[in-house]
């Protein structure tokens, strides 16, 4: 029986590190591959990690910060040259597909040219995806920041921004497992609902102010807590002693290649 794992691909924030990918993440179940976000590196590490192209089923990118999503026309790229001629199924913020649509030709990846359908499927805060897994997006307030500018500048931008929650069902000789994905959020309060009783908790912290997340940690049924999109050696080593302070001994860095057990 294959085994379901969650792979972190890139663990960096938004300010690149010279030996680590932005964010990016796979989760295989029964040896379908599902690519959830691809940052700058992404594709690369990919690779690295010795997975197939022609593996991946479908992407989903939680919001449109280059740091989470600038590398999916190479992704797009790197499956159509491995020989891929089976649909690929791309998830985005419903504000970014006709953007994206638009972009595709422009950097010479033309739908049309492609040997398999490329389906772009826009979503929004609740959607639910259902194959083998179930995932749930789960709309947060990353991006609201840029409210005044949107509205000076009169774009379409809606500010969708999404965390994941990833339900594995339970099979023969294996139980079923939940993971939560928060990508960026604007708040700790964003995700503190709906971290309690998951397995695996994988948490982008950046832009979150530690301390309230360090109080109620350890007061949450999870598995294990994964911290990912740190910047620097120094922003690491903080968000360590402050686990070791409050004696939270369920969390550990993420790094690239950091496979988890589903």
């Amino acid at each position: 029986m294959p085994e379901n794992t969650f792979t972190i691909l890139g663990s960096s924030s938004g300010m690149p590190q010279a030996d680590r990918a932005c964010a990016g993440y796979l989760l295989k179940v029964d040896d379908r591959l599902s690519l959830i976000d691809c940052g700058g590196g992404v594709t690369s590490s990919f690779l690295r990690c010795g997975f197939d192209p022609l593996d991946v089923d479908r992407v989903f990118i939680s919001h449109t910060h280059p740091d989470h999503c600038c590398e999916l026309p190479l992704f797009i790229q790197m499956v159509y040259l491995t020989g891929r001629t089976r649909p690929l199924d791309i998830y985005l913020p419903e504000e970014f597909v006709k953007p994206f649509r638009a972009f595709l030709p422009a950097v010479y990846v033309i739908p049309e040219k492609l040997p398999f359908d490329l389906n772009l499927h826009g979503f929004t805060d609740g959607f639910t995806f259902s194959d083998g897994f179930s995932l749930r997006a789960i709309g947060n307030r990353h991006l609201q920041g840029y409210a005044e500018y949107l509205g000076n500048l009169q774009l379409a931008n809606k500010m969708q921004c999404h965390s994941f929650r990833i339900e594995v069902p339970a099979s023969s000789g294996r139980s079923a497992k939940c993971l939560f994905y928060s990508a960026d959020v604007g708040d700790f309060a964003d995700i503190k609902p709906h971290l309690d009783s998951v397995d695996y908790a994988v948490l982008e912290l950046t832009h979150v102010e530690l301390e309230p997340f360090f109080e109620l940690a350890p007061t949450l049924s999870v598995g294990k807590f994964i911290i990912s999109h740190l910047g620097d050696a120094e922003e690491t080593a903080r968000v360590t002693q402050m686990a070791a302070k409050v004696g939270l001994g369920n969390l550990r860095i993420a790094h690239d290649g950091l496979q988890l057990s589903l």
